[in-house]
């Protein structure tokens, strides 16, 4: 009794509940699909307010009132991200105005890539904007896709959007009042431009660092800046707003475009920045071959249709996104000067990349992380690059430096080693000429000293003797019987002979004592500190005795005498010809008397007196 008394009551108080939520809630359940809209509202998306069809293209606005299949909920969906498809898509929205006076509304459909978005409205005709639509022919003057709508008090309307891309198709919408749509314009335009701005700094400051340092690692960095721009440029809609804004179609074609050469030059830029030919020739031999894929498709983005431009773009994009953070992996392994840096900007930029590529395919939602996530990691991206190609130079320049002192540090170690060596050969052939020298100063037989080592140390002698007062006496030996040795024992005998005697004259000259040959049998001694005749002949004597001793030759024993000239003097008109001039004519007077001895140069003699 008591289950079906409760159920009974259930039942009957389900009505008046429900009348009760409508009442304090009319804007969400008084109609199924209609926004209530009071006047008071900012912002609201519209996506649980919209329902939506996929069509063909060519459907127009008529056909599809007189179709009957079933529109779907835009609720059922996690997003309104319909990815890469030539459909059109309509959208309906049903809107009801509850103000006390007129209201201005801006639709609003913040994907700018969008290329037409068309809205019918009972009684207004179509209103049309799109990133291919001339800004003049734009219901309005928005870099997005964006319509004013005016709604009186109570009035209620529905509203039917087409929405066509040859990109992704992203219907995300908005409906803003008119204060806070401005506001918001100018806050996200504002931003967009900053952004733009520091790409343009960016690239005049490397164009101004390549001007001066002609690195090519900066030409392509400005040139993938300048080309990255323009895609973000046609992305953002600001340069359908600000540029180009009557170039109609072929402003579709400045995203792929852009995009596509930016992803050429930005890889050449990899390639040059990494220096991969040196370092990885096999991913090198990869990134060549992106390189050639990108230009091919920057070629095709100015003739083939747009949609499998960006179709392949993503593909490209999902490819060359891994191959090129492999070879920027493989660097930091080796290395690479700036490497570190470029890994973390290339990380940002990637991320960015392969989340707008997920979500251009559906495979992740829309929201505004995903679609502007290449803005943010190509802001990351440019301001690292930047850095890195600074850190690279400095780098660069520090092993330039490094390398430049270690050759300068070997130069030097070199012209040591050369100079040492030049110095020891330099040394070696001063002995060489020392030695040459004393060889020209030198009998080559006896090893006494010559005529012209002879004429020097007398010149000198002489001087000495006139400078101190003290007398010079020079004494030409001749030996006596050397003739017969000579000719009778042969030449060989005769030269031991010269030999022994010069021996024997060495040893008994005093240490200021001088002896030379002149030639054949002829020697000559140089006597200094010799103070009187007496000690002269004194000093001759014993030169005799020595020289008359036996020589044994081995076989057999020979013995030679001697005739010693003796000339002294202290006069400073005497030159070195005239002294031994008269020691020559003292010993000839010597050998005409019959047999060895000494003899004095006198004055007033002369050979015809000695004859």
């Amino acid at each position: 009794m008591s289950a079906r008394f409760g159920v009974f009551l259930s039942n009957a108080l389900k009505p008046l509940i429900l009348l009760c939520l409508t009442c304090i809630s009319p804007s969400l359940y008084a109609a199924p699909g209609t926004l209530f809209l009071t006047g008071a509202e900012q912002h609201i998306p519209l996506q649980p307010w919209v329902e939506y069809r996929q069509t063909p293209r060519d459907l127009t606005y008529e056909q599809l009132l007189e179709s009957h299949e079933i529109w779907t909920a835009g609720s059922n969906r996690s997003d309104m991200n319909f990815g890469y498809t030539q459909e059109a898509v309509w959208l309906k929205l049903s809107i009801s105005s509850s103000a006390q006076r007129d209201t201005l509304w801006h639709l609003h459909f913040p994907y700018s890539s969008l290329n037409r978005v068309h809205i019918y409205q009972e009684g207004t005709g179509v209103k049309t904007s799109g990133a291919v639509v001339p800004l003049n022919q734009r219901d309005l003057a928005h870099r997005d896709p964006a319509f004013s709508l005016r709604l009186a008090p109570g009035e209620q309307t529905t509203l039917y959007i087409r929405a066509e891309s040859e990109g992704s198709l992203t219907l995300t919408s908005q409906i803003w009042s008119s204060p806070a749509f401005a506001s918001f314009s100018v806050n996200s335009s504002a931003l967009l431009a900053l952004y733009c701005g520091m790409l343009l700094a960016l690239a005049s400051y490397n164009l101004l660092l390549f001007t001066v340092l002609r690195e090519r690692s900066y030409l392509y960095y400005v040139c993938f800046v300048l080309s990255f721009g323009v895609g973000v440029l046609a992305f953002t809609g600001l340069g359908a707003r600000y540029i180009w804004s009557d170039l109609g179609t072929w402003s579709g074609r400045l995203l792929p475009l852009g995009l596509c050469l930016a992803a050429t030059v930005g890889t050449l830029f990899t390639c040059s920045f990494l220096n991969t030919r040196q370092h990885m020739p096999a991913g090198h031999r990869l990134l060549s071959g992106l390189i050639l894929a990108s230009l091919l498709l920057t070629l095709a983005s100015l003739v083939l249709p747009v949609h499998w431009v960006i179709l392949s773009m993503s593909v490209l994009g999902m490819i060359g996104a891994p191959l090129t953070f492999g070879c920027i992996l493989l660097a930091v392994r080796f290395r690479v000067p700036g490497a570190r840096i470029f890994l973390a900007a290339w990380a940002c930029m990637i991320v960015g990349v392969v989340l707008l590529s997920l979500r251009n395919f559906g495979v992740i939602p829309s929201n505004l992380v995903t679609t502007y996530a290449m803005h943010v990691g190509s802001a990351l991206e440019m301001l690292l690059l930047s850095f890195a190609l600074a850190d690279r130079f400095n780098t660069l320049k520090k092993q330039k430096e490094a390398t430049q002192e270690s050759l300068v540090n070997a130069l030097k170690a070199h012209e040591l080693e050369l100079e040492d060596k030049v110095q020891q050969r330099t040394a070696e052939l001063q002995i060489a000429n020392t030695r040459l020298a004393a060889m020209a100063m030198q009998d080559p037989l006896t090893g006494l000293a010559n005529r012209s080592a002879l004429d020097t140390h007398m010149s000198q002698a002489l001087r000495r003797s006139q400078r101190r007062r003290i007398p010079l006496a020079v004494m030409l030996v001749d030996l006596d019987g050397f003739k017969q040795i000579n000719d009778q024992l042969g030449h060989e005998t005769g030269d031991q002979v010269l030999c022994t005697i010069a021996d024997r004259l060495r040893s008994i000259a005093r240490e200021t004592d001088f002896i030379a040959r002149l030639g054949g049998d002829e020697f000559v001694l140089v006597a200094e500190d010799v103070g009187t005749p007496e000690q002269a002949h004194t000093l001759a004597e014993r030169f005799l005795d020595t020289l008359s001793m036996t020589i044994d030759m081995g076989v057999q024993s020979v013995a030679v005498g001697a005739s010693i000239g003796v000339s002294m003097t202290l006069s400073a008109e005497l030159d070195v010809a005239q002294m031994l001039r008269q020691a020559d004519m003292a010993m000839y007077k010597r050998k005409r008397s019959g047999r060895g001895g000494v003899s004095f140069y006198t004055e007033g003699e002369g050979i015809d007196q000695l004859a």
